[in-house]
């Protein structure tokens, strides 16, 4: 199966947190493929940042955190699609419809556009994440929709 993860949910497969186990079954599942967008590998750089001054890892685990990424990035154990021109446009057709009624966020709007292009493209299973504005959105958008907050 073919799944689309967003940062939110890609994140709790390097730091521990609820719905890590969630995510890393689905990663570890036979014959499952992770896909995210380039834009998830900017995101989880963020997230590492920002776990450090609340305290939720140390200067040290978030350097753990960024080099895990890039390790499993590098085994392609997710796949990595860029953000074409395609996206950007079609992100802005998905705040035109959903923003105002649903709060859909920019960068959300982009990993939904990415996941979307990929499904028509190629087809794609489910959409992953842990955001539950998102999870709605996706699930508008037609997506069956898994949402790992819970161990």
């Amino acid at each position: 199966m073919l799944y689309f993860f967003d940062s939110s949910a890609l994140a709790k497969r390097f730091h521990t947190e609820p719905g890590s186990g969630a995510v890393d079954a689905i990663c570890a599942g036979s014959g499952n493929q992770v896909l995210t967008s380039r834009l998830a590998l900017v995101e989880l750089t963020s997230v590492a940042a920002i776990k450090v001054p609340t305290g939720a890892i140390t200067p040290e685990q978030a350097g753990k955190f960024l080099a895990a990424v890039v390790r499993s990035s590098r085994l392609n154990e997710f796949i990595v699609q860029p953000l074409l021109e395609l996206d950007y446009a079609h992100a802005q057709t998905l705040l035109t419809r959903h923003a105002q009624n649903h709060r859909l966020r920019t960068l959300d709007a982009l990993h939904l556009a990415s996941a979307l292009r990929r499904r028509t493209r190629s087809g794609l299973d489910s959409f992953v994440t842990a955001d539950r504005t998102l999870s709605h959105d996706a699930a508008l958008e037609g997506f069956s929709v898994l949402l790992p907050n819970e161990n």
